[in-house]
């Protein structure tokens, strides 16, 4: 239950999260789709990335959380409920997981490193803010290994700007200057999130054209691309995808939500030339209703 792929786009109209609802890898007969996201407030969203426990255990106290955060009378700031989802993930994970291996040389279950993500996006006043914590296991001093749980700078941004958790390699390949994907890039989604990372870098996000809608069409168009040439940046098959899950956090008021099937992100895939795509994703304006 490692596969899966969140985008975040803080945009001119507000913030979009995109998250795809495959569960991928369970080793007992279940539920193939699972929600990847919860709204912990009225004005902020969650997202779960990772594994997600036997049973799904992690998932399921990461949702309990949200909705205790949801029932608080006191309004927590947008750091705050990160900080508040990752501390009770790493408790139930250290829970589970017994014992710790004093031997430095092996690492426990899951093999890697990285156990799981949670990203927190929403408003902090009239702020928009996106933040991000990681669960994993690190050595101490003893050469002991322990679980911890901390912000990560990947995607941690305010103003404006795209990114991508999860089974990311080709995703993060829309915003780069690198040769893959040329067709895609040159489309208006993938140039305005390109721009408003760099205008991100130089504080002058109030220049930021990269709208909503873009957004939605820039996560739906990764997704496609990640299905289709996934087996070619070693991405297994399987591990991204079915239906996706949209939703929009404007300046004012409340979470938009959107459902959108796979029959309306599938694209056309026209050529393969080296590894550079041909596919042709829909055009703006057209497709899931969105963009």
């Amino acid at each position: 239950m490692l596969g899966t792929l969140i985008g975040i786009f803080i945009t001119s109209t507000g913030i979009v999260v995109g998250a795809d609802s495959v569960l991928w890898g369970a080793r007992a007969p279940g539920p193939t789709r699972v929600e990847k996201t919860c709204q912990p407030s009225q004005r902020s969203v969650a997202v779960l990335e990772g594994w997600y426990g036997e049973g799904l255990y992690l998932h399921r106290r990461f949702h309990e959380v949200c909705r205790t955060l949801q029932r608080t009378s006191k309004a927590l700031s947008v750091e705050g409920q990160a900080d508040r989802l990752i501390d009770t993930l790493r408790r139930a994970y250290q829970d589970r997981s017994g014992a710790l291996p004093l031997n430095a040389a092996s690492l426990p279950l899951p093999s890697s490193k990285h156990v799981a993500s949670i990203a927190v996006a929403g408003f902090d006043g009239a702020i928009p803010m996106v933040t991000v914590r990681e669960l994993r296991w690190e050595k101490n001093r003893k050469g002991q290994w322990r679980v911890i749980g901390e912000r990560v700078g990947k995607l941690s941004f305010q103003g404006c700007g795209a990114g991508f958790l999860g089974e990311d390699g080709i995703a993060s390949l829309l915003l780069d200057t690198s040769l893959h994907f040329e067709r895609e890039k040159r489309r208006p989604a993938a140039q305005a999130a390109g721009k408003a990372n760099h205008l991100r870098k130089e504080e002058n996000c109030f220049r930021s054209a990269f709208t909503a809608d873009q957004a939605k069409t820039l996560y739906k168009t990764a997704v496609r691309l990640t299905i289709d040439h996934g087996d070619e940046f070693m991405i297994l098959s399987g591990t991204v995808g079915s239906r996706l899950h949209l939703l929009t956090i404007p300046a004012e008021g409340t979470v938009e939500e959107e459902l959108v099937d796979p029959e309306q992100y599938v694209g056309a895939l026209v050529e393969r030339d080296r590894g550079v795509s041909g596919f042709t994703a829909f055009p703006e304006g057209k497709g899931g209703g969105s963009s």
